[in-house]
């Protein structure tokens, strides 16, 4: 599988903890020392703190998100994905649509984030 295709992988696992309402899970799919930059908040810094986030997030109803790569660039151990993210709710029902980056890190075999920024295309 090529890097492209396993951070695909990774992004599914990301959505299938999502949808099953597993912030612990989520957070797993970040690397040991992973930050998390979301609009108008600091840094959040560590699995735990993550975990919390993302707790929040499905507290606001969020049910699934989609991933959509746009690009993968590898650099070594390293690589960086942009993409779009679409949080749905009840019925399918659209929340909010995200662009991302995400620089990824090679632990072992598996690609987990390391640096995930994120911002909303909603209007303010």
């Amino acid at each position: 599988m090529d890097t492209l295709e396993e951070i695909k992988s990774a992004n599914k696992m990301l959505g299938d903890f999502l949808k099953a309402g597993d912030p612990q899970g989520i957070s797993e799919c970040y690397s040991v020392k992973p930050k998390l930059m979301a609009p108008n908040m600091k840094a959040i810094k560590g699995k735990r703190a993550i975990a919390k986030f993302w707790q929040g997030i499905l507290d606001m109803g969020v049910k699934s998100i989609n991933l959509r790569t746009l690009e993968v660039e590898k650099l070594g151990r390293t690589a960086i994905e942009t993409g779009v993210a679409t949080l749905k709710g009840t019925k399918g029902k659209v929340i909010d649509t995200l662009d991302y980056v995400v620089v990824w890190k090679k632990e072992g075999k598996t690609w987990k984030m390391y640096w995930d920024i994120f911002n909303s295309n909603s209007p303010t």
